[in-house]
């Protein structure tokens, strides 16, 4: 268990709420781009799609809609991931930038007791692709273009990609120093 448990959060000056682990896949994508969150089981919509962005290491600036109990929630909602997630194995459907199909299962694993630090990423895999794909199958596409010598494009390819991405790498250190800065 975390030494953290059971210390008061400096955002609200009481007892924070129940940390929820939360394991967040993009859908469709093989090999599998994935992580494992902690963040407060208080949190609203609008604040988990914040830990999401800064999670997966998008840019935050596209729409997103949010899937639950057999229906789309609202942005802005006032609910709570608490009253969305009641045990683990429940599940949520989170799509960043619609229009794109960003598509993530996001899976309540465990609900421990409180901790002040929320939230942090304690696992992943896998680099979160280019906004400008028009969805995973277009990100498939364009590995495959980078990997083929002979495509024409290919240098258009890496400077629009940048020369140093690595679709393999996660930077746990990164993305926490992302979700950091938050204040949810």
């Amino acid at each position: 268990m975390n030494s953290r448990v059971g210390q008061i959060n400096p955002m609200n000056n009481g007892p924070t709420a129940a940390a929820y682990r939360l394991h967040v896949e993009l859908s469709d994508s093989d090999p599998p781009i994935w992580r494992q969150v902690w963040v407060s089981g208080a949190v609203s919509l609008d604040e988990l799609h914040r830990v999401l962005v800064a999670a997966m290491g998008w840019s935050g600036q596209e729409d997103y809609v949010v899937k639950g109990q057999g229906r789309a929630l609202g942005v802005g909602e006032a609910r709570s991931l608490a009253t969305l997630l009641l045990q683990p194995g429940d599940t949520l459907l989170y799509n960043y930038a619609p229009a794109l199909g960003w598509l993530h299962k996001i899976t309540l694993e465990t609900i421990d007791p409180s901790d002040s630090s929320l939230p942090y990423c304690t696992a992943g895999e896998r680099r979160c692709p280019p906004e400008f794909c028009q969805g995973v199958w277009d990100y498939f596409e364009l590995l495959e273009r980078l990997e083929d010598s002979s495509e024409p494009d290919i240098d258009a390819l890496w400077q629009r990609i940048g020369y140093d991405f690595d679709p393999e790498a996660f930077d746990l250190a990164a993305t926490n120093q992302r979700m950091q800065g938050l204040a949810v």
